[in-house]
């Protein structure tokens, strides 16, 4: 069962890369503003149609008001997330975009792990560096 999990977050990566670029293209034919509004809206109601395909869903509905009020900045975050996303291909590549998200990522899991009290190692910190050093020394010599 574990490979289904390992498959299914790879699966997750790629179509992360493939909807980045999607949006991207969209926000260079809509301006960022707008695309990042489209992208929501039919997000919702691409939500909305999950929701009223299956049942099991809607029986969530009714715990929406007793969630405790900051977990709905999720959808914030999203936004602010995916604007950023798109302004920085501007000035990126969709590689280097991706590794820098992925570093970020990291760092963020990393500080979150140690904040929540999970273990921590060393060869994480020496792995983000790596990655970190990595990145910059690709932009530096695509530069030139």
């Amino acid at each position: 069962m574990e490979i289904f999990y390992i498959l299914l977050a790879l699966f997750l990566g790629c179509l992360n890369v493939v909807n980045r670029t999607v949006n991207f293209q969209a926000t260079k034919h809509l301006g960022n503003n707008s695309g990042c509004l489209m992208n929501y809206l039919i997000g919702s109601l691409a939500s909305l149609c999950v929701i009223l395909a299956y049942p099991e869903a809607k029986t969530g509905m009714n715990h929406l008001a007793q969630a405790p009020f900051w977990l709905y900045f999720g959808g914030v975050f999203g936004v602010i997330a995916f604007f950023l996303n798109i302004t920085s291909l501007n000035k990126m590549n969709l590689f280097q975009s991706a590794i820098i998200i992925l570093i970020g990522q990291l760092i963020a899991s990393f500080l979150l792990d140690l904040a929540l009290g999970y273990s921590f190692s060393l060869i994480k910190v020496i792995g983000i560096i790596i990655m970190t050093i990595g990145v910059i020394w690709d932009r530096k010599v695509s530069l030139t």
